[in-house]
């Protein structure tokens, strides 16, 4: 009856006993081990670490062995000089096996050892054999031989990171790439598992995104496996002596430190895989948190030669034990390509005005991670042997196969082969130097024009941020920026890759924009045609484009200032006066006048845009009047005998400029392929309209009742015959400015009482004489004489009678000045 609570007791203790040495054993209270494959005892390896044999008792609990599997010793003559733990022994099959390990829930590192060396009862070099964990594949068509023979080491190790759930087990497998007929097989030497603490995690919780170079953020979650390409200065360790995170992260080993010197550019290249995405992370030291709470000294970090960060702003300092290691930051680096490519340089630059001390300054050390594809697939090709060591072993081998005999054959192969990679790389060297020599402006040019660096427009726009955003077209997108230490602001535009508009147009529009000079025009500041990348830089806009007034939307949804009618007139007036001094001071075609390319700055001074399609009438064709060319330009806007013929004239401007003015007095663009069918093309539309007396139809609902009926008589009139059929019977385009000038005064008003409008230009109404600055237009035109002003307001209510519809449908007043105009002189060079 007494034994009871003694027995109780004893039980007790022995439960406790359990519990403490569960506890104070690291394998099971972590999940991280060390296993010494084909091994059964217990080794130390150099460093202390302890490696637990495969088949160990202490594993029995943790870990699985499935699948048939022998284990085997590597002779004794292949045993590298380095630790031979784990690398003595190893666990080989000619089919599929698989370690399972019971571990906890978290991110796990895993690390992979191979000593791909001759065992008992398997031959070197036959290794060939996939690698799964879960659902991912490590490795595919692996050979380990391969990747020995190319590195110039007898050993090495794979490493991999992924994401543990509750209750699931690791089950690493290895498996055969071939049949066993053809003797390849798989092995491992040494696997370790080691936990990953939350403050050094690769994975991204919540919204927290990763910035992409160049590019907006990306998601790393832990629905992705990770390869550890690289790491400089960075060694993860366990935590099974101490239990203590600070002992997971080693920064700047003594054998890696330089000798003290001063730079003030450090790189560092890493030969990656490419088509996968890349996790750089890099380290700060103390000097780099110094620099940041200083801000005594300026430093980037390019990645692949574009701009990844500027005077980073780094995790504050905190007592924890967590800080030291939370002090990184992430970028993510896509590397384009197929597999069967190979492998690229993935650059990492620090760049400083002042000098870094030892080689490293504010970067202590960096880590390469390879991100698994949609494929749950990191395996790539298997390293090569060096270029000279494949060609001699090649060599080597077609000498054997072919024999003595066919020495002479042997070499004239391999002779040629090399003369046929000599010959292809030329000429890819050629064809990328012709390429970047057709991308480069004339002399004149460059002496007139301010080039930028890339580095200079990624400053300039926060690596072309989203924020930055104004505006998107067929060519690429529009960046606003600031320049020169944020005292200048600018407008980039940033031409795409596959976008219709080439190299060609890109250097037409550095070519005229530097010749021409005029408060109408946009003034291009500069370019930058670097790494592939093409961007003009122009004076900043501020009211964007003449479209976006009319009927688009801003880039943020609001709905834009609505223009007043005399704030259009004189918007028209001046992008008239621009066009007018290309066609009559440079006999330049602009060829793609539109809404959208007409630019009002703070003042809504109108502003031509978009040389990139401009054609320049030569002197040998000067008498002909036009240029046999591809027809190019915007949809809406093609002059119809210029579509017909492929002559392009001056007077195919005068056609597009009518359609623009269409779209100023009915708010609609030019193609509408919302609107009914029979009003998709607004010219049809406009046009039937004006026909049939239904003039009020096609006026813009906010402008209705405040045009008056002179005014619009006066501008639908030069609309009507700027889209005459006929080239011949169109306007001029000072014609056309002079009768737009008549439609503004018709309006009754001064055009300095038109709010925002160009403060240089004045115009009389009691004298109807014009006077205008000199340094707006040249050779100015001559003034309508006065008429009496009896003009009636085109109501939005009531349509106008038949009285008014025949006062609008009066005689142009081109009739009376035609023959004057034929005799005035072309305006002069701005």
């Amino acid at each position: 009856m007494n034994l009871c609570p003694s027995l109780v007791l004893l039980l007790f203790i022995c439960l406790l006993n359990t519990l403490a040495v569960s506890s104070s054993n690291p394998i099971h209270s972590t999940g991280d081990v060390s296993v010494n494959c084909g091994s059964s005892a217990a080794l130390a390896a150099q460093e202390g670490r302890e490696w637990l044999g495969d088949l160990h008792p202490k594993l029995s609990s943790l870990l699985q062995i499935k699948g048939s599997s022998v284990a085997s010793s590597v002779i004794h003559k292949w045993i590298s000089a380095d630790d031979p733990v784990p690398y003595k022994t190893g666990r080989l099959s000619s089919s599929r096996f698989s370690y399972v390990f019971q571990v906890n829930p978290g991110q796990k590192i895993i690390r992979l050892h191979f000593n791909p060396a001759p065992y008992k009862g398997f031959k070197r070099l036959k290794d060939l054999f996939d690698v799964e964990a879960g659902s991912f594949t490590l490795l595919q068509n692996f050979s380990a031989s391969l990747t020995a023979n190319s590195l110039g080491v007898s050993s090495f190790v794979k490493e991999f990171c992924l994401d543990i759930k509750e209750n699931e087990k690791l089950s690493i497998v290895f498996s055969s790439s071939s049949s066993e007929s053809l003797g390849t097989y798989a092995f491992i030497n040494g696997i370790e598992i080691i936990s990953v603490p939350l403050a050094l995690s690769y994975f991204h919780k919540g919204d927290i995104g990763v910035q992409v170079i160049s590019r907006s953020l990306l998601y790393v979650d832990n629905m992705h496996a990770l390869e550890i390409i690289d790491r400089v200065n960075v060694k993860y360790d366990s935590v099974l002596s101490s239990g203590r995170v600070h002992d997971m992260i080693l920064l700047m080993s003594g054998g890696t430190e330089r000798k003290a010197r001063k730079i003030n550019d450090i790189r560092w290249k890493i030969s990656v895989d490419v088509g996968f995405k890349y996790l750089v992370r890099l380290h700060f030291s103390e000097l780099g948190f110094k620099i940041a709470k200083i801000g005594g000294v300026y430093f980037t970090v390019r990645i692949n030669e574009m701009i990844a960060d500027i005077n980073i702003d780094m995790v504050k300092e905190n007592d924890d034990e967590y800080s030291i290691l939370s002090r990184f930051r992430d970028y993510m680096v896509m590397m384009k390509g197929h597999k069967e490519d190979g492998k690229r340089d993935l650059v990492i630059c620090l760049q400083s005005s002042d000098e870094f001390m030892n080689g490293h300054g504010p970067i202590r050390g960096f880590e390469i991670t390879k991100l698994s594809n949609p494929h749950n697939s990191l395996a790539s090709p298997n390293h090569l042997p060096s270029s000279a060591d494949s060609t001699y072993k090649t060599f080597q081998k077609l000498h054997r196969l072919l024999g003595h005999r066919n020495l002479i054959a042997t070499f004239a192969i391999t002779l040629l082969a090399s003369v046929n990679i000599f010959v292809n790389t030329l000429r890819q060297i050629l064809e990328t130097s012709d390429k970047e020599e057709e991308n480069k402006p004339s002399a004149r040019a460059k002496r007139l024009c301010r080039r930028f660096l890339l580095d200079e427009l990624q400053l300039a726009t926060e690596d072309f941020s989203e924020s930055h955003l104004i505006g998107r077209g067929g060519f690429g997108r529009v960046y606003k920026g600031l320049i020169d230490n944020g005292r200048k602001t600018v407008a980039l535009k940033r031409q795409k890759l596959e976008s219709h508009q080439g190299s060609r147009e890109f250097l037409t529009e550095i070519e005229t924009l530097t010749e021409l000079r005029h408060i109408n025009l946009v003034s291009l500041i500069g370019y930058c045609n670097e790494h592939g990348e093409m961007i003009l830089v122009y004076e900043y806009m501020a009211y964007g484009t003449l479209a976006d007034h009319l009927y688009k939307r801003s880039r943020k949804g609001e709905d834009r200032t609505s223009l007043t009618w005399k704030q259009r007139l004189t918007i028209c007036i001046g992008a008239g006066r621009g066009l007018d001094y290309l066609h009559t001071g440079h006999s330049l075609i602009h060829r793609d006048v539109k809404a959208s390319n007409i630019l009002l700055d703070e003042n809504f001074v109108a502003k031509v845009s978009d040389f990139g399609l401009a054609k320049y009438l030569s002197s040998s064709k000067l008498q002909q009047s036009h240029v046999s060319t591809k027809v190019k330009g915007t949809f809406g806007y093609f002059d119809p005998n210029y579509v017909n013929t492929g002559k392009l004239t001056i007077k195919s401007d005068i056609y597009a400029f009518g359609v623009m003015l269409l779209e100023v007095l009915s708010g609609r663009s030019a193609m509408d392929p919302r609107a009914a069918e029979d009003e998709q093309v607004l010219t049809k539309w406009a046009r039937e309209n004006i026909s049939n007396g239904n003039l009020y139809q096609i006026i813009a609902s906010n402008l209705r009742g405040e045009i008056t009926d002179d005014s619009l008589k006066a501008f639908v009139e030069v609309a009507e015959r700027c889209l005459h059929d006929e080239p011949k019977k169109r306007p001029t385009m000072a014609q056309v400015v002079f009768q737009l000038e008549f439609a503004l005064e018709q309006q009754g008003s001064k055009v300095d009482d038109c709010h925002h409008s160009d403060d240089k230009t004045n115009f009389s109404v009691s004298t109807g004489e014009m006077t205008i600055a000199s340094s707006d237009v040249h050779n100015p035109s001559p003034s309508p004489p006065k008429e009496r002003s009896n003009s009636k307001v085109v109501n939005a209510e009531t349509p106008p009678g038949r009285k008014e519809e025949d006062t609008i449908s009066k005689p142009s007043r081109f009739s009376l000045w035609d023959a004057f105009w034929n005799l005035v002189k072309p305006s002069g060079k701005k």
